[in-house]
Order: structure tokens, then C-alpha cells, then sequence
């Protein structure tokens, strides 16, 4: 079971390389930057610069890299699996669709402990799912799915919210998203963005996608290119820099407008 430490301040990548096995290509080269706690991140990049790739390390997916990842000054790879598994809450792009109850889909977000069902129903009612569930025959304890008999079925989104709502009942310091929210519209993407920001302030956020809409809310922007840290800094004044992140920008600015 994941053990999870209270307290992480900050997250390092020093000079750190990696190339997937059986590849001569370098994904990342020489990557260095550092994350505080308390603070959001947006990493951002065509597809393939790199992003995703950082989680990927950052949760122990891959360990062959060079360079060192510090978690408090300490190795990542130093840290026992439990330990690795105890600091990141993370919602991926291919998130589970789990064929139980609402209850029992947020009670596996942290199975050693008892849920706080006060915190759930907050947690929906913010994700606007609460009108939903209360129309269920069985309200949260509901089965979801349509692959067992009597399930009722969540819309895209709403399977989405509750992605969320899982990983924020975890109670692990590091809260990842990975382009969770991609088969959304760019608006309601960076709405849930927006929610889920508002609900994690105590701790540290790495937000990640290829729509830009989200990254006005970021404390700090890190664009990716070619697997090496192209700019960094608050969105505006990546924006007023006009380099690659501007540009991007512009180019998606139509879908939030």
C-alpha cells in the first residue's frame, strides 16, 4: 500500500536525459528546473516534446534515466515503491472507468483508509455531479457502468469529474493531470482546470496538455521543445515575450473566445 510523506517542498530535475529502451532518440536532454510546493505548473508542447515524459519519471514508470530527479533533496529512486507511489495523486488521459458504485469508485482512491463521505458529497457538488447522482435508484451507492446489469452510465464528462474527484480524495502532496480532460471541449477542459486549481492549494500541481486555454491560471509555465525546456515563466509574461508559448497561444486563442 502507498505510504504517504507529509511533507514535500520541492521537486528537482537536474541535467536530466532518458531515451524510452530500445530508442537512439533522446526524449529529454538536459532538462533542469524546480517546483515548490504550494504552487501550480503547466507543461506544455506539441505532441512528443517531452511533457508526458516527465510523468512518466516522476512516477517511477521508467527509472533509466541520467541526470538526478530530487524529491527534497533526495534521489527519487531512492525512495521505497510505497513511498513513490505515497507522493502523487495522478488522473491520466485513459483514466479507469471502474464498473462499481460511486461510493466504491472514490473508496479505492486510498483502500487503507476509511472514505470521508462528507468530503465526497463536497467534492461532487463542486464538480457539479451531485443533481446527477441524486437521480440514480441508489443515489452514491448507484452501480456505474453498463457492463454489469442494472449499472447507469456517466456521460463522457461526468466519468471525467469523477476521474477528479478521486484524485483529490487521495491524500498524496503531488496532484498531476495528464490531459485527463482531452476529449472535452477546450472550455469546459479548462473549467475543470479551473475547479480542480481551486481545490488544491496546498499542494503542488503539474497540469499538462497541449491546450493552452488552462495555463493562465499556472504560477509558472514550462514550454517544451524537442525535449529541452524552450521558456519559462507566468503567462504574461510569456505572452509579452512572443516567443514559442505566444505563439501557440495565438493560435488556439479562437476555441476559448
Amino acid at each position: 500500500p502507498p505510504q504517504y510523506v507529509k511533507n514535500i517542498e520541492e521537486i528537482v530535475f537536474r541535467n536530466v536525459c532518458f531515451q524510452y529502451p530500445g530508442t537512439d532518440h533522446k526524449v529529454l536532454k538536459n532538462v533542469s528546473f524546480t517546483m515548490k510546493m504550494g504552487k501550480n505548473y503547466a507543461l506544455v508542447g506539441v505532441n512528443g516534446a517531452g511533457k508526458t515524459t516527465i510523468i512518466k519519471l516522476l512516477t517511477g514508470l521508467y527509472s533509466d534515466y541520467s541526470g538526478e530527479i530530487l524529491i527534497n533533496g533526495r534521489e527519487l529512486r531512492s525512495y521505497p515503491p510505497s513511498e513513490q507511489k505515497g507522493i502523487f495523486s495522478v488522473v491520466y488521459q485513459d483514466f479507469c472507468r471502474h464498473a462499481l458504485t460511486f461510493k466504491e469508485n472514490c473508496e479505492i482512491s486510498d483502500p487503507c483508509h476509511k472514505l470521508s463521505e462528507e468530503k465526497m458529497v463536497k467534492l461532487a457538488e463542486q464538480f457539479d455531479l451531485v443533481r446527477r447522482i441524486e437521480s440514480f435508484p441508489e443515489g452514491y451507492d448507484t452501480l456505474l457502468g453498463k457492463t454489469r446489469e442494472g449499472g447507469v452510465d456517466l456521460s463522457g464528462g461526468q466519468w471525467q469529474k469523477l476521474a477528479m474527484v478521486r484524485a483529490l480524495l487521495r491524500p498524496a502532496k503531488v496532484r498531476i493531470l495528464d490531459e485527463p480532460t482531452a476529449s472535452l471541449d477546450p472550455k469546459m477542459e479548462s473549467e475543470i482546470y479551473r475547479l480542480f486549481q481551486e481545490m488544491t492549494k496546498d499542494t503542488l500541481t503539474i497540469l499538462v496538455s497541449h491546450r493552452l486555454g488552462f495555463a493562465r491560471l499556472a504560477d509558472e509555465i514550462i514550454v517544451f521543445e524537442n525535449g529541452k525546456i524552450r521558456e519559462q515563466g507566468g503567462f504574461q509574461r510569456l505572452m509579452q515575450k512572443k516567443g514559442l508559448f505566444y505563439a501557440m497561444y495565438e493560435e488556439q486563442r479562437s476555441w476559448y473566445q
